[in-house]
C-alpha cells in the first residue's frame, strides 16, 4: 500500500517544505527575492524568476496601501477568489462593463476611472486592462498606487506589460508572453505577507 505521508500533511507544512525548497536556489532575501519565491513556487517553475520586473519602488508602494486598506480592483474573478483578503478589498472591474467597443475586461477599467485614483490595480488575464490602464494613466485621467500586470498569452499580452513599465507609477510586471493570474494572485500575496509582518513579529512565506 502507497505511504501517504507526503500526500496527507497540512497546507502549512507544504507550503514551508515548497519555500526551503525553492530558498536553495533561490538564496537571496531581499524582499523582491521572497516575490520571486512565491511566484516560483505559485507556477512550479523556476525560470520565472528571470522573467519578474520591478520598477519604481512597488515593494513600499504596495506595503503601504495594503496597510492602509486601499481597495484593489482586478480584471478576472480568479484574482478576486485568491486574495489574502487582509485589510483589502477586491473588486472585480469587470463587473461594471457595459462598452461593446472594447473587451469586458478594458470597459470594466474605464468604466471605473473615478474609482482608480490611488487604488491598487491587479491584472493576470487581460492584456486589453492593461492597456486600458496604460492610456488612462499616461492622459492623466488615473494615478494608481500600485499596477501588477502578468496577462498571459500571443496577442498583446508583452506589448501591454511593455506600456505599464513605461509609466511612472510602482509595478510588478512580467516580461514577454508568459504571466497569468496564478502568478499575480501569488505577487500580491506575497505583498500582503509582507505587510503583515510589519505590523505582526511573526515570519510567514
Amino acid at each position: 500500500m502507497r505511504d501517504m505521508g507526503d500526500y496527507t500533511r497540512g497546507a502549512k507544512e507544504i507550503a514551508d517544505r515548497s519555500y526551503k525548497i525553492v530558498s536553495q536556489k533561490i538564496t537571496g532575501d531581499l524582499p523582491e527575492d521572497r516575490i520571486i519565491k512565491r511566484a516560483v513556487i505559485a507556477t512550479g517553475d523556476f525560470s520565472i524568476k528571470d522573467l519578474i520586473v520591478f520598477k519604481n519602488n512597488p515593494i513600499n508602494a504596495g506595503k503601504d496601501a495594503i496597510k492602509r486598506g486601499y481597495k484593489a480592483y482586478c480584471d478576472v474573478e480568479m484574482i478576486k477568489a485568491g486574495i489574502n483578503r487582509y485589510k483589502v478589498k477586491c473588486v472585480l472591474s469587470s463587473d461594471y462593463s457595459e462598452d461593446d467597443k472594447n473587451t469586458r475586461t478594458a470597459s470594466g477599467f474605464y468604466k471605473n476611472k473615478d474609482r482608480l485614483d490611488g487604488s491598487i490595480i491587479i491584472i493576470g488575464n487581460a492584456p486589453s486592462a492593461a492597456i486600458a490602464v496604460s492610456d488612462m494613466v499616461k492622459e492623466g485621467i488615473i494615478k494608481p498606487v500600485l499596477i501588477i500586470a502578468t496577462p498571459v498569452g500571443f496577442v498583446n499580452a508583452a506589448e501591454s506589460k511593455e506600456y505599464i513599465r513605461s509609466l511612472d507609477i510602482p509595478s510588478i510586471t512580467t516580461v514577454g508572453t508568459r504571466g497569468g493570474s496564478t502568478m499575480a494572485v501569488a505577487i500580491f500575496n506575497g505583498l500582503i505577507d509582507q505587510a503583515i509582518e510589519d505590523e505582526r513579529p511573526y515570519r510567514t512565506i
